[in-house]
């Protein structure tokens, strides 16, 4: 039988930590100043000429926009060193729909879609390019403007679920077999969003938001691999997400950047087997940074 991928053996014998060579997400940017700064440039284009004043408050409406984003996933073992780690771009859409209630209070369903490929660098099973990688992030927020002097805060909460889908199958530089994973977190968004004026058709809103982890799953189909019966799975109850997300706009338009990160501890031991044996095997402590751009148009 071939090798697999890197992983830390929890009883001996056979390779038990698959699932560090499928965990293809989010990571840092490299985003051009000067792509940045045209972005900007064109905000100011977006205004409209005859245009009411622009409400800081929340608006109703739907809203549709694309992103463009960088990411780097990277696990580290016991003791703190580099285990493995997955970088590349993605392209993106987003949508969502807000209704502006009584009283100051709003609510909003919110979804993204994005996909690109991964590049997979190890300490000690080689690399690997060009592997698919897409996730999905749907949400649900209730939330209430607040009037404070000349700008308005909106505290925000609700419910989170994202999953993400990544492909390693092949080989790596050095022979080792890959395999796809499955991963999904529930989670429970906390966050607070400013705003203020730049002029009366255009304002700047910058969110904040805490990620906490209510449960991952994350499956290494270990079956992709001659020999193994059943697949990997693990359970995690640690962990949180951060966001930050600052955007210029006016009453259709928006642009953007924002920053995605996750901090996931060890997950509860799962087992796989293969035609005599069971095998135990974790998911390690991961990160996940993303940087990216967006662009969003509103109707209303």
């Amino acid at each position: 039988m071939a090798p697999a991928i890197d992983h830390v053996d929890i009883e001996g014998q056979m390779p038990t930590r698959l699932a560090s060579f499928l965990h293809g997400e989010l990571g840092s940017i490299h985003l051009k100043k000067s792509f940045t700064f045209g972005l900007l440039v064109l905000a100011g284009f977006l205004v409209p000429a005859h245009a009411d004043n622009l409400s800081l408050k929340t608006i109703s409406g739907f809203d549709i926009g694309g992103q463009i984003s960088s990411y780097k996933y990277e696990e580290t073992d016991p003791n703190g060193n580099f285990f493995m780690s997955l970088e590349g771009s993605k392209i993106g859409a987003t949508g969502s729909y807000t209704r502006a209630l009584n009283n100051n209070w709003y609510w909003m369903a919110d979804g993204r879609f994005a996909a690109g490929s991964t590049n997979y660098t190890s300490a000690a099973t080689g690399s690997k390019g060009s592997n698919p990688d897409r996730y999905l992030d749907l949400r649900f927020l209730v939330g209430r403007d607040c009037e404070v002097g000349n700008y308005v805060l909106t505290p925000f909460a609700g419910a989170g679920y994202r999953t993400l889908y990544n492909d390693l199958t092949g080989y790596t530089s050095t022979g080792n077999i890959g395999y796809r994973r499955t991963s999904r977190y529930a989670y429970l968004p906390l966050g607070l969003t400013h705003r203020f004026h730049v002029n009366d058709q255009a304002r700047v809103a910058t969110t904040l938001e805490y990620d906490y982890l209510l449960e991952g799953t994350q499956r290494s189909y270990t079956t992709d691999i001659s020999g193994y019966t059943s697949d990997l799975v693990n359970t995690q109850r640690n962990g949180y997400g951060l966001r930050l997300n600052v955007a210029y706009e006016t009453m259709p338009w928006s642009v953007g950047v924002f920053y995605h990160y996750w901090n996931i501890q060890d997950s509860d031991v799962g087992t796989y087997t293969d035609a005599t044996r069971v095998y135990s095997g974790i998911e390690p402590r991961n990160t996940t940074k993303e940087v990216g751009i967006q662009i969003r148009y509103r109707f209303h």
